[in-house]
């Protein structure tokens, strides 16, 4: 899930000298290296460098910032990465420790384009997944999500809420590398939901399987096979996630 997190007021609980910035410029570096900060840098003045325009009955108007708090301040801006709201939240209380007294605001932002393998190998690549890509529906597609990043890792691509604001029309994950889209259930369009099956199983094959395994279950899949030796040779186990979808993991046994 990605944050656009604005500072809308803040000052340092103390002068910002030498040793102040250092402190901010390690979190800034910790955060790009652990991939959680996308994007940041400063907000224009808004006495100087904002502006409001409005198109209404076919004229456009440019009207200059007002005096005081009328329009939101922000002093600085960061694109953030995180597996949930609450997630992001403590991002937040972390950076206002290391920053000094202020106020930040979290807003949930959905990237359409470009698509992310887009944007990593350049204008060529496919702007779609490639290959088969499991469409998963449920009652709570957004707890869904939620929980297949605790589990398994997955980073949310997109995502694209009804417009009750409750329920999700489509929700493009990713993990271990490849697509998993989810949605809502939609009764009234006549979407039905995963059931229970033995006919669907969604494999991950992985280099360290235990690893996989153990966050797995830690996030609270239970156990279908366990994971052990199979004849084959390789490591192999299954689980059951609480919406009911069967996950294999497969890796090298030595």
């Amino acid at each position: 899930m990605r944050f656009l997190q604005l500072v809308v007021a803040g000052r340092s609980s103390g002068p910002r000298d030498a040793e102040h910035v250092a402190k901010m410029r390690r979190a800034i570096d910790q955060a790009v290296a652990d991939g959680v900060l996308l994007a940041t840098g400063g907000v224009g003045r808004r006495d100087t460098a904002a502006a409001r325009i409005t198109r209404k009955d076919g004229a456009i108007t440019v009207e200059d910032p007002p005096a005081g708090d009328g329009w939101m301040a922000a002093g600085g801006y960061s694109l953030t990465e995180h597996p949930s709201k609450a997630d992001a939240i403590a991002a937040a209380a972390r950076t206002l420790e290391t920053m000094g007294e202020g106020v930040l605001e979290l807003i949930q932002v959905s990237e359409m384009y470009p698509p992310a393998g887009q944007r990593l190998a350049g204008a060529d690549a496919s702007p779609h997944p490639a290959g088969v890509v499991p469409y998963l529906t449920f009652d709570g597609a957004s707890e869904a999500a939620a929980f297949y990043a605790r589990a398994f890792g997955a980073r949310e691509i997109a995502r694209m809420p009804a417009e009750d604001g409750v329920r999700l029309m489509h929700c493009h994950l990713e993990i271990n590398g490849g697509a998993l889209m989810l949605a809502d259930r939609f009764p009234e369009l006549g979407a039905g939901s995963v059931q229970r099956s033995e006919s669907y199983t969604m494999q991950l094959v992985v280099a360290d399987g235990q690893t996989w395994w153990s966050r797995a279950v830690e996030a609270g899949c239970t156990v279908k096979l366990p994971f052990e030796v199979a004849p084959w040779g390789d490591r192999y186990g299954q689980l059951i996630d609480p919406f009911g979808v069967t996950w294999a993991l497969s890796s090298p046994a030595t």
